[in-house]
């Protein structure tokens, strides 16, 4: 039996050698035989790229994101948020005169990037329709936007405090806020399609020169507009009608990137880029949809053992850059991992051995010198299924920050050609 599996592991190992590719491992070459039931190898050859899906649907954003980045291996980021409001009161007193308005926008602790530069937002009126430019899809995404006017509605630049229980206050015009403000008084307007007729919403971007993004309650925004009555009391004479968001598919996030003149530039015209174009590196960043896609092209040759068998543990450990590790802040721990095809089109979110969703975690180990953080991923189920499935099933794994649409993270990972921080895939195998 000894001498078999010692014939078997030799041509596997030829077998598996044969790929050229830059950022592969070849299985076999440190399998251990235990009692001759067992292998356990963590040189199955595997295949890292950057892959960016087209567009991710962020209606309904429970985040709004604005703000801009610029980095050396990402390239310029934007976030421009778009949102319709609506107003249950249509009720203002003949003896009311108008004050002031303004969007208040409170803080939701999310930041990304350098909140000590001062940030400009700037406030447009939307002058289309609310709606999807696609009829048969409901949902904006991170690359739709909606016409508005080229004229500021509202300014404000200001050093962020984001993780402050507090908010932001940006003056809105007062000829726009007087027009309103009479059309209801006048009973011009006085009902939800009256509103909408005349005024379709409201975006804020950001100065390009910005440095951070930042999040803002969907929840809490309001456009808020102050006026006062004549006839009372001066002390207790502050009144307000506000406008929020109240409809499911009334607001989205744009998030936009331009990575000319970076090595994620050719995105744009491939479905994959290999780390070995790339520096070994895979990069990750939300928003804009940039995932790591991971596959193994060797995994079936297990089966060309003579023997049944079964996938006992099969775990993936990958290294993050530490410069990109210190830029992910806010406590981003895990990555979420789904299966996709070789168009890399999603099938489904990867589930464990006991039906959970899997998430790649990060852990720390500590040496004598330094301290090192790696993501662990359970692949046990994914692994067993690809073995045994009887179809030849071409997939692959792509891994994405949780909650991809409503933040900016980014990180970059090691591919398995890095000899100190290799990705491996650590599989044991017991045959029968």
């Amino acid at each position: 039996m000894k001498n078999y599996i010692a014939l078997f592991f030799l041509g596997l190992t030829f077998l598996i050698s044969c790929s050229e590719e830059t950022s592969t491992y070849t299985v076999g070459d440190d399998f251990l035989d235990i009692d001759t039931n067992v292998i356990i190898t963590d040189t199955i050859s595997i295949l890292t790229s950057t892959i960016q899906i087209d567009s991710i649907a962020t209606t309904n954003a429970t985040r709004l994101l604005i703000g801009a980045l610029q980095d050396e291996d990402f390239g310029n980021l934007e976030s421009q948020t778009f949102f319709n409001l609506l107003t249950s009161s249509f009720y203002i007193s003949d003896y009311a005169t108008f004050d002031s308005i303004g969007a208040i926008l409170y803080y939701d602790s999310y930041y990304y990037g350098d909140t000590t530069k001062i940030q400009t937002f700037k406030v447009h009126e939307i002058i289309e329709n609310f709606e999807p430019h696609n009829d048969d899809d409901d949902n904006f995404y991170n690359t739709s936007t909606l016409e508005y006017s080229n004229s500021v509605l509202g300014e404000l630049s200001f050093t962020p405090y984001p993780n402050k229980k507090d908010s932001i206050y940006i003056p809105i015009n007062e000829n726009f806020g007087s027009d309103l403000f009479d059309k209801l008084q006048s009973n011009t307007i006085n009902n939800y399609d009256d509103l909408y007729q005349d005024f379709k919403g409201l975006t804020i971007a950001p100065d390009k020169n910005s440095k951070a993004v930042i999040g803002f309650n969907t929840g809490s925004i309001v456009m808020r507009m102050y006026y006062t009555i004549k006839s009372e009391n001066a002390e207790n004479n502050n009144y307000y009608t506000d406008f929020s968001i109240q409809n499911y598919n009334q607001n989205f996030n744009r998030i936009t990137s331009n990575k000319s003149n970076t090595l994620l530039d050719p995105l744009s015209s491939t479905d994959i880029l290999y780390t070995e174009n790339t520096n070994n590196l895979a990069y990750i960043q939300s928003g804009t949809s940039i995932n790591m896609r991971v596959e193994f092209p060797s995994l079936k040759n297990i089966n060309k053992i003579e023997q049944n068998g079964t996938a006992i543990n099969a775990s993936l450990k990958f290294y993050p850059t530490i410069e990109s590790y210190q830029s992910n802040s806010n406590g981003v721990d895990s990555l979420a991992v789904y299966v996709i095809d070789k168009k890399n089109r999603i099938v489904d979110q990867l589930i464990g051995t006991d039906g959970s969703y899997v998430y790649a975690k990060l852990n720390s180990q500590n040496d004598e010198f330094n301290s090192k953080y790696y993501y662990l991923a359970d692949l046990t189920y994914y692994v067993e299924q690809m073995l045994t499935s009887s179809y030849n099933l071409d997939y692959a794994l792509l891994f994405q920050f949780p909650n991809n649409t409503n933040r900016v993270n980014k990180i970059n990972i090691y591919d398995a050609v890095n000899s100190e921080n290799r990705m491996k895939l650590s599989l044991t195998y017991l045959l029968y």
